[in-house]
């Protein structure tokens, strides 16, 4: 009867043991995925001034073509809502004679 509790509290320690070894490396793993994490950030914020930077500059880009076109984008639509005008009146036109017919 005491070998088998000897043997029982053996086990018990061996399940103990695992689990303590088992626990400590899963808390080393979530210290190194902290510090991965916080390097992560520091390189973020460090890269943060370059993109609003970059971001800044293509805005710009985008407003000089913007007000560089404007002339150009206006008399196209000009020109496009003279040809949808003539392309109704010349339909119009159409439709009319074959009801005349």
């Amino acid at each position: 009867m005491f070998k088998s509790i000897k043997q029982l509290v053996g086990n018990a320690t061996q399940v103990v043991t695992l689990n303590s070894k088992v626990f400590a490396l899963r808390v080393k793993g979530v210290q190194v995925s902290s510090k991965e994490l916080n390097e992560a950030m520091a390189n973020l914020k460090e890269a943060m001034p370059l993109v609003e930077q970059t971001s800044k500059d293509v805005q710009k880009s985008v407003n000089k073509m913007n007000f560089r076109n404007k002339p150009h984008l206006e008399r196209i639509d000009e020109a496009k809502a003279r040809i949808d005008d003539e392309m109704a009146t010349i339909n119009q036109m159409l439709t009319f004679r074959k009801k005349k017919s």
